[in-house]
């Protein structure tokens, strides 16, 4: 915890947390704050206030709801935040309509490293350890995502099944509700979401959590519909950036939490995971050059 009574983690990273949530008002502030967060630090509240078309009210309200105690403290946050260090290049600054398109990859990447960051600095080290316990103890470990988030369930269950685990993920949301109906107390189901508030996520993590199996949620935002219905939750803190009205978000964060799963899996049942992978590799030798 910070000096403030804050998660110590990015300002940005917080705001973005917390974003799904809000309504009205401290929506606008958030969105605003996250889009340009250089220019806020240097804004009055009145300022500030009068460009987003809210009450001053409104903005110490939102700042004291993330755990400040005021707009004053959260800029010295945000500027703490934005600091870059003396060697650092425009490469730290925020994404703009104007960049050039080489410019805003490389700041998009800055941005995923950032949320890389942010992301260690959050974990749950116990969550994390529950969740390896249980996937290695799991009959099968069922996963479940939709939309943006199915590259990343593909791949990890691709890599489950590598190291000899029944894993099973289904792209087609029926499948997807099948298979929860058909989960017990010796399985384990993954949602995985960004936003956590995936419907069809949500919904079939819920039915396998009621179905007696243990539900492990890997998300962005910690107060979310996803979150609620596991019983360990893996954090992302990625970092948001706004071109226009395009909203950006790495997924690095959310790989990255993939990776610390399966690593500590392979880790946990290493004899297992050698055995099973030279096998897998076996098989599927005949595919390479």
């Amino acid at each position: 915890m910070n000096s403030h009574g804050v998660l110590d983690r990015g300002s940005l990273s917080v705001i973005s947390d917390a974003l799904p949530k809000l309504r009205g008002a401290p929506a606008k502030v958030a969105q605003y704050v996250l889009s340009a967060p250089r220019e806020t630090i240097n804004l009055t509240i009145s300022e500030l206030a009068s460009r987003i078309g809210v009450s001053e009210a409104s903005i110490v309200r939102f700042s004291q709801n993330l755990g400040y105690p005021g707009f004053h403290a959260l800029k010295i946050r945000l500027a703490e935040d934005l600091v870059a260090p003396a060697s650092s290049t425009s490469m730290h600054e925020e994404l703009a309509p104007d960049d050039e398109p080489v410019v805003a990859a490389q700041k998009a990447m800055a941005m995923g490293l950032r949320s890389l960051e942010d992301t260690i600095n959050l974990l749950d080290c116990d969550a994390l350890e529950n969740a390896i316990a249980a996937c290695c103890a799991a009959q099968n470990i069922y996963l479940f995502a939709s939309g943006n988030s199915t590259p990343i369930a593909l791949d990890l269950s691709f890599r489950l099944t590598k190291i000899g685990l029944h894993s099973r993920f289904a792209m087609d949301p029926t499948m997807q509700e099948m298979h929860a109906s058909l989960t017990t107390p010796d399985d384990v189901a993954v949602g995985i979401s960004y936003t956590g508030s995936s419907r069809d996520t949500v919904h079939v993590l819920g039915l396998a959590r009621q179905c007696g199996a243990r539900t492990v949620c890997i998300t962005n935002h910690s107060d979310s519909p996803l979150a609620r219905e596991a019983d360990f939750g893996l954090y992302s803190a990625s970092r948001v950036g706004f071109v226009g009205e395009e909203r950006l978000s790495s997924h690095l964060a959310m790989l990255a939490l993939t990776e610390a799963l399966y690593v500590g899996i392979c880790t946990a049942r290493s004899d297992a995971t050698e055995r099973a992978v030279f096998r897998t590799l076996r098989a599927t030798e005949h595919r390479k050059y």
